[in-house]
């Protein structure tokens, strides 16, 4: 049989494990956001070279 005592300390060990869960998933989804939007830059940045390249050969065969 459980003390009063047990039961409390399974709650709040229970109750911080979900706190810690949800900071987790917010951190994980943070950290998601930033990789995604590192993605695009590095897509445009990609973009923009590829032009860059293509108005250089633009003007050694011109």
């Amino acid at each position: 049989m459980k003390t009063l005592n047990s039961i409390a300390i399974e709650y709040l060990l229970r109750n911080d494990s979900q706190k810690n869960n949800n900071k987790s998933e917010e951190i994980t989804r943070e950290i998601i956001r930033i990789n995604t939007e590192q993605h695009i830059k590095s897509q445009k940045s990609l973009l923009f070279h590829l032009y860059d390249l293509e108005e250089e050969a633009e003007e050694i065969f011109v």
